[in-house]
């Protein structure tokens, strides 16, 4: 390489770091409050059903597989985040002739959502998909919708970050013992002709439903955390198509309570739980006629016992 070569290559060099160097010098005030995949949820939650009160209840209510992973993929100085939840729930039943843990159905959901975090009261709103499909049988339609909602929460109401500070907190304050969530949410079935109405909602009786979370701890012994915890729900539905519940209106209700036990040692946090459910959920039509009320949605009656994984 010939020397004016050689410093023609130097001095391009030398433009190329400078040039690079300025870019990066510019951008990096715009960019510095942004943080790209700052945190991440894991929660596994493997459950178990009893007082089946009909043969219904018996076939379709076993056991319960629950994966879930919520991730924060964009946030703003901790005060705006765009957050994404996914999950599967899979519905194991034991149907006469076939293996006990058969697979009946799995409803998928994912919901983007834009979170403002205050410093008391966080703020989110999104949009969540939602469909539940049978496998090997026809019983029911598959049943889908997209619905936007709004909650106010503290900044503990997931439940991963109520164990991390419940772990942390050695004086047991009354701020990170309680945990609450308020919710409304509205099941989108037309969108002024800018989308088919059959492609945004299917199946789905439910119109627009208000629901409440809590969680309260009130023990502490030595490795584990107690806690109370209840979920309401209230909500409209529409009666089109032969949709029902047992009071002839068209509300419907579900309250859960119950009781959960929360290890605290270990970098990793696991849950043990007891919910009781009482309900009167929308009844599909042409569903099967184990006896009257039976219903996708129903929980009514039943125990439900698990143990939740997460990080």
């Amino acid at each position: 390489m010939t020397p004016l070569r050689r410093a023609v290559l130097i001095l391009v060099l030398v433009a190329s770091s400078s040039s690079a160097f300025l870019i990066d010098s510019l951008f990096e005030p715009l960019i510095r409050p942004f943080d790209l995949l700052p945190d991440y949820y894991l929660r596994f939650d493997l459950s178990a059903f009893a007082l089946q009160h009909d043969a219904f209840f018996r076939r379709q209510y076993l056991a319960e597989p629950h994966p879930d992973l919520e991730f924060c993929l964009l946030s703003y100085k901790n005060l705006i985040a765009s957050v994404w939840d996914v999950d599967f729930q899979f519905g194991l039943g034991e149907v006469p002739g076939n293996n006990v843990f058969t697979v009946l159905n799995v409803a998928f959901g994912y919901d983007p959502a834009i979170e403002v975090r205050l410093h008391d009261v966080w703020i989110t709103g999104g949009l969540a998909h939602r469909c539940f499909h049978e496998i090997d049988r026809s019983d029911f339609p598959v049943v889908y919708w997209n619905k936007v909602h709004l909650n106010l929460s503290s900044p503990n109401a997931r439940v991963n970050t109520y164990w991390h500070m419940l772990t942390a907190d050695k004086d047991f304050t009354q701020k990170n013992r309680v945990a609450w969530q308020a919710a409304g949410a509205y099941c989108v079935k037309d969108l002024a002709g800018l989308a088919d109405p059959g492609k945004l909602d299917g199946n789905n009786p439910f119109i627009w439903d208000a629901s409440a979370v809590c969680r309260y701890a009130f023990h502490r012994r030595l490795s584990w955390i107690f806690a109370l915890r209840g979920e309401t729900i209230v909500g409209n539905f529409s009666q089109a198509g032969g949709y029902h519940v047992s009071s002839h209106t068209n509300w419907y209700w579900r309250e859960s309570a119950g009781l959960e036990a929360f290890f605290i040692r270990g970098a990793r946090g696991v849950s043990l739980y007891a919910l009781y459910t009482l309900d009167d959920m929308p009844v599909q039509p042409n569903g099967p006629s184990f006896t009257l009320g039976d219903s996708r949605f129903s929980r009514n009656g039943l125990v439900q016992i698990g143990v939740m994984f997460l990080n």
